[in-house]
């Protein structure tokens, strides 16, 4: 199962990258906002506030995301590539619910090689029950593979692939030398370049995680070879999957 690609065009794919966008953004706004009205009981009038601050830099995350992975040529949606029914199972089963054991495996690893050390993340105390865990969990899934992954991935990819595209033609007109830039209408995307992207989004996704940074960045790469192999509901799958497995087996 190689890496997927995002370079389809037509009308028919546009009407899919805005559904799929909203239902994204409909889907971490419900979970974010919903996690953050249970645990700390806020009045109607916060409500509306913390929702449509979700909704708006969620929509404008995840929007810029989708568009700009299909310019590079990076998935965003596997409900967008061209595989049959079963192809997208097995690959949310593989890199989604399998990449998720793994990194739960990892990253308990990471706690008792000493890496991680004994600190506890900020939320302990929300997740001492399994709806905590749970909730918690699907939150921060859906928040950070949207931004490090969803997000971040293609973005620095662009700038890398713009940067390195830069080409450079001396022309002379009415007697004075003139230097103009000219870009490729459509740069590729190398694997050093999304290799670079990858480190890169994996060293802001550690900085993010204050109380273990280290193993945060070490296990970046795993959340971004599920992206990068199943989109960005495997990604957000994996990640799931190894949040609620630690959450509940080891803090």
């Amino acid at each position: 199962m190689g890496r997927l690609s995002a370079r389809v065009a037509g009308r028919e794919t546009t009407v899919k990258r805005v559904l799929l966008t909203a239902s994204a953004v409909l889907l971490i706004t419900a979970v974010a906002v919903g996690q953050v009205a249970i645990i700390w009981r806020i009045d109607t009038r916060t409500f509306l506030t913390i929702v449509g601050f979700y909704a708006t830099t969620t929509g404008i995350i995840v929007a810029f995301a989708v568009w700009t992975a299909g310019e590079v040529g990076l998935p965003s949606f596997l409900l967008l590539e061209s595989l049959s029914g079963s192809q997208r199972w097995l690959r949310l089963l593989v890199h989604g619910v399998g990449m998720g054991v793994l990194v739960s495996l990892a990253s308990v690893a990471l706690a008792g090689s000493g890496e991680a050390g004994v600190l506890r993340p900020w939320f302990w105390r929300q997740i001492q029950s399994p709806a905590g865990a749970t909730l918690m969990a699907a939150r921060s899934a859906l928040l950070e593979e949207s931004f490090f992954r969803l997000f971040l991935i293609p973005f620095l990819v662009s700038v890398l692939l713009r940067a390195g595209s830069r080409r450079y033609r001396l022309r002379v007109r009415h007697g004075s030398a003139q230097m103009s830039e000219t870009r490729p209408e459509r740069p590729e995307a190398s694997r050093w370049v999304v290799l670079c992207a990858v480190l890169g989004s994996s060293f802001l996704f550690g900085l993010a995680h204050v109380f273990n940074p280290v193993p945060a960045m070490l296990l970046g790469p795993f959340f971004a070879h599920s992206y990068l192999r199943g989109g960005w509901e495997s990604a957000v799958l994996a990640h799931f999957v190894a949040n609620w497995l630690v959450f509940v087996f080891y803090f």
